[in-house]
């Protein structure tokens, strides 16, 4: 089982084409073909299914890609974080942040950490909890700035503190509604949320609950930080978000927050990573300069 052929079915994954990903391992189309076969032959098992199409997995395929995955991040950490250790600082980080820390500390600690180590390159998703929960466990990320509930974390997963966001409601100016004071008067409304039901982006069912109000009506789930504000200031919908976001979005001259005097829960926005998966020197310096700034941002803030 070669490194380079789990690596080769990761990119088929992404691809669809086994020409595509042949060019990029630098390989002939026949050559990662036979690499393929002789991976089906010692698995007993069809991995790929060709069509006019290209290609994609098998079940067997899907099945096998969870360990692929894991096997390829496993050995490019283990590789980078000897070279880390000996004092050349080269290789990957790659995380997920919400938008409570990629609007606010995260573009200084950024810069600082670019500065002390220029040659590791820094690979940003947006991402929030409990979608990230995949790639944490199979090393496609180092770690993810998100909020959640620490009691509802899967058992596979560390939390550390990071930072507690200030969250607003949200919705178009001209909504008929947004001048409401009380979470009561939002019963009838549709809400976006930013994250699964299970997330910090459905953060509004917990303030129904809190105030015994019933389940909110969910209108969509929009993962997308950038996409979210355009929807809400273009339709009836109502939403959360981090204030940094309401603040710090290209339709802020369309949207309106809602002075609701009902107590909103805070998100604790967390680092979370794998709890056995140690961070390679290069990951904790970042979360360093990240919790560094994050600090000063909120001091800040607080002056």
């Amino acid at each position: 089982m070669k490194l380079q052929t789990l690596q080769a079915l990761i990119y088929i994954e992404e691809v669809g084409s086994l020409r595509a990903a042949a060019q990029l391992l630098h390989l002939s189309q026949p050559a990662l073909s036979a690499a393929v076969q002789q991976l089906e032959e010692e698995l007993k098992a069809p991995l790929l299914v060709r069509t006019k199409r290209g290609v994609s997995l098998t079940p067997f395929g899907q099945a096998f890609m969870k360990h692929a995955r894991l096997i390829v991040s496993e050995s490019r950490r283990a590789q980078e974080e000897i070279s880390q250790l000996r004092g050349d600082w080269e290789g990957h980080v790659t995380f997920a942040a919400s938008p409570a820390v990629a609007l606010g500390a995260l573009p200084h600690a950024l810069a600082s950490f670019s500065r002390e180590f220029p040659s590791v390159t820094v690979n940003v998703r947006d991402g929030l909890y409990p979608a990230v929960s995949p790639h944490l466990r199979d090393g496609t990320l180092d770690f993810a700035l998100t909020a959640a509930h620490k009691h509802d974390l899967d058992a596979d997963l560390e939390a550390q503190a990071l930072l507690v966001s200030n969250v607003v409601i949200v919705a178009q100016r001209q909504h008929p509604l947004a001048q409401a004071t009380r979470l009561a008067e939002l019963q009838e409304c549709r809400w976006a949320f930013s994250s699964a039901p299970r997330g910090p982006g459905a953060i509004i069912r917990d303030a129904f609950a809190r105030h015994g109000l019933p389940e909110p009506k969910m209108g969509l789930v929009c993962e997308s930080f950038l996409a979210l504000p355009g929807i809400v200031a273009h339709s009836e919908l109502m939403t959360t978000m981090p204030r940094t976001l309401f603040l710090r979005n290209a339709f802020k001259d369309l949207l309106c927050s809602l002075p609701i005097e009902d107590e909103l829960p805070s998100p604790t926005i967390y680092v979370l990573r794998r709890h056995d998966l140690p961070l390679m020197p290069a990951a904790s310096g970042l979360i360093r300069w990240i919790q560094h700034h994050t600090l000063n941002h909120h001091m800040g803030i607080a002056a």
